[in-house]
């Protein structure tokens, strides 16, 4: 069983991850790999 709750600023780091490797993996030969590249967890976490 797992429980649902809102995101917080400590998830950051997790979802930051999340959203640079599967945009990596599902958008590789639809997207530039120049683009896919310069992703990185860092700025992703700032946002």
């Amino acid at each position: 069983m797992f429980n649902i709750r809102k995101a917080t600023k400590e998830d950051a780091a997790e979802i930051a991850k999340v959203h640079v490797d599967s945009w990596r993996t599902t958008y590789k030969n639809i997207v530039s790999d120049t683009y896919l590249a310069q992703l990185n967890y860092e700025d992703r976490e700032k946002m």
